[in-house]
């Protein structure tokens, strides 16, 4: 994916989602197979679209955002309901 014409400010973004990639899953260990560095790498991105929630997006998911199920300035997530103890 390429960053939008004379917006800078995403390439910072780009470079550190690719570093946070190295750092999680492809630099742990040795990987001498290209299948599973293309694993690790899927493997990678559904959790980050999919499960890891995003501070930037009120703590909601990526995908959520995208498909329209979650309002970016509005966190969704579930919190624990605290009944009276009397």
């Amino acid at each position: 994916m390429r960053t939008r014409v004379k917006t800078p400010g995403q390439n910072g973004s780009r470079e550190r989602g690719f570093g946070t990639l190295k750092y999680e899953r492809l630099y742990l260990d040795e990987i001498d197979d290209a299948i599973v560095l293309a694993e690790r790498a899927k493997d990678y991105r559904i959790e980050y679209n999919e499960l890891r929630p995003h501070e930037a997006i009120s703590w909601n998911r990526p995908k959520e955002v995208h498909l329209g199920l979650a309002d970016p300035t509005t966190p969704t997530f579930k919190t624990k309901e605290i009944l009276p103890t009397t």
